[in-house]
């Protein structure tokens, strides 16, 4: 390896798949950027029960910085319990995270008002504007009154070729209903997949599915779990809570269809907690549940440098198996 002009940084020789006409056609480049390579990048979508997020809450400093981290992390968040009526929480929020750390700009898409009385709460996706656009969105028509705040249903275009639009449905269930409004979200499933010819389809959010607002036997009759390629990736076992008191998976996602399911990398609630290194009083002026959220794979191709150390691993391991 030659020595770098400045004597500080090992740079290489790159010499051309066609071989040198010339001397002069031999490059030179520093060893970090020697190469570049495609490789896949991940789609996350998240849902995160936020616990009354309201314009005073925002406007605590430590509460908007950790909102505003957990929300970097996600292509696509889909907030529930927004109870801002005014849009200016949500508003600040956009704001704080679009000066954050430069992986935005971030747009967001609101539902009205939803709720049978004086209390309303907002669905609101988050997400990134130039990894993603809203194609469509509707309000679910509850002609039955079966949902105390019927799912606000968008679709996504996806930076993939194998799948290039998504739909999601959000709802935030009553703990008082909780096995009507699962059940009834196998309606919405089917109204959705009707209206948009797509079977590609997640449904996410709080659903209370679990402990005490739903037994396991009860999970277990739901039609989203007796009818065929529903897929549950936040499993039974998962704990979507703060309190260490509390062990259940009340925050969940659901996928339907072959080509969401084949892209499937991961799925877990996110310890926000544990990762931002908060007491659990500190965690629960941000909110009693865990974000939840799957990745999807191979929705991008991101270009990376290997690095010196990278390129010379496989040389590495060859002199050790030599030795």
């Amino acid at each position: 390896m030659e020595p770098s002009p400045t004597g500080t940084i090992p740079w290489v020789t790159w010499i051309p798949p066609e071989g040198p006409s010339s001397p002069d056609t031999a490059m030179h480049c520093p060893a970090m950027l020697l190469l570049l390579v495609g490789v896949a990048e991940t789609f996350r979508i998240c849902a995160f029960n936020a616990q009354r997020l309201t314009l005073a809450k925002v406007a605590r400093e430590h509460v908007m910085d950790t909102l505003v981290q957990i929300l970097a992390r996600c292509d696509i968040m889909v907030l529930q319990e927004v109870v801002d009526s005014s849009g200016t929480a949500i508003s600040l929020l956009l704001r704080e995270l679009n000066r954050f750390d430069g992986s935005g700009p971030y747009q967001i898409l609101s539902s009205p008002p939803l709720g049978r009385s004086t209390y309303m709460e907002t669905y609101v996706y988050i997400y990134r504007s130039h990894k993603t656009q809203v194609l469509d969105h509707y309000v679910y028509n509850d002609k039955d009154d079966l949902f105390a705040r019927e799912p606000f249903v968008a679709q996504f275009t996806l930076p993939s070729k194998v799948l290039p639009s998504l739909v999601l449905v959000p709802l935030h269930t009553t703990p008082k209903a909780v096995e009507k409004e699962l059940n009834a979200l196998y309606d919405v499933f089917l109204d959705v997949s009707q209206r948009w010819q797509s079977k590609d389809i997640i449904l996410l959010g709080d659903f209370n599915a679990n402990c005490a607002s739903l037994t396991k036997k009860r999970l277990s009759e739901l039609a989203l779990r007796t009818q065929a390629d529903f897929y549950w990736a936040i499993a039974d076992g998962e704990d979507t809570t703060v309190r260490a008191s509390t062990h259940c998976a009340y925050d969940r996602i659901v996928l339907h269809g072959e080509r969401c399911r084949s892209l499937l990398h991961t799925a877990a609630a996110f310890n926000f907690p544990r990762a931002f290194r908060l007491t659990e009083d500190e965690a629960l002026n941000i909110s009693d549940h865990y974000p939840v959220e799957v990745e999807l794979n191979g929705a991008a191709h991101k270009i990376q440098p290997l690095t010196l150390a990278t390129l010379l691993l496989p040389s590495l391991l060859l002199l050790l198996l030599r030795s």
